[in-house]
């Protein structure tokens, strides 16, 4: 087992969505990233769909014009006894650490490192959970909350990059795509929380 020995003031993070992208997290960062990116596994959480950012600036068009859902979901996790949820541990600053707070405005870190197994010494991790006045579940229309395509794509991109079995074990501890949900979005010149950490709130 790979062990990620951290330096002071560093911390890892457990990436289980769109952060299993390499290319979305240098987004954040700014720069190329070349430190660890270790597959690993968190005890006792499961991935769902249901981080509702509110929206104002992804549409879709439709035969009636351009509609905007009120809310974007994004990947989430909860708390579930039986699942082992996979992922990916990064390792960045306090100041990159900040940044990836704004990044994940809606959702709180929370610390993993005990559920780990190991694989990190040194300081701790933390994965990103929704905070509970975000969680939207039970979504009957894209128009009260939808899924980008765009989204979807960049979670291939890192799972294709992270091989077949990494892929078979997203699957095992994943709820499915809402597929009647999903949008085939643009956008309008600004961009929400969850790629650039402006804070949106519902109102």
């Amino acid at each position: 087992m790979l062990v990620v020995k951290l330096k002071p003031r560093q911390s890892g993070i457990f990436g289980y969505g769109s952060l299993l992208s390499i290319k979305s997290m240098e987004r954040t960062f700014g720069r190329p990233y070349n430190g660890p990116f270790v597959p690993c596994t968190a005890e006792g959480w499961r991935r769902s769909w249901d981080a509702a950012m509110p929206n104002g600036t992804y549409y879709a068009d439709t035969d009636e014009g351009r509609m905007y859902p009120e809310a974007i979901l994004y990947l989430n996790v909860r708390r579930d006894p039986g699942s082992l949820l996979n992922g990916v541990l990064f390792v960045v600053d306090e100041e990159e650490l900040a940044g990836f707070d704004r990044r994940e405005a809606i959702y709180d870190r929370v610390d993993s490192t005990d559920l780990l197994n190991g694989v990190v010494e040194g300081g701790s991790a933390y994965i990103y959970t929704c905070k509970p006045e975000y969680v939207l579940t039970d979504v009957r229309s894209p128009r009260k909350a939808a899924i980008r395509a765009t989204y979807i794509q960049i979670v291939e991109e890192g799972l294709t990059a992270l091989g077949s079995e990494f892929r078979k074990a997203y699957d095992r501890s994943s709820d499915p795509v809402p597929r009647q949900l999903v949008i085939k979005d643009e956008l309008e010149n600004t961009k929400d929380t969850h790629e650039t950490g402006i804070e949106l709130r519902f109102e």
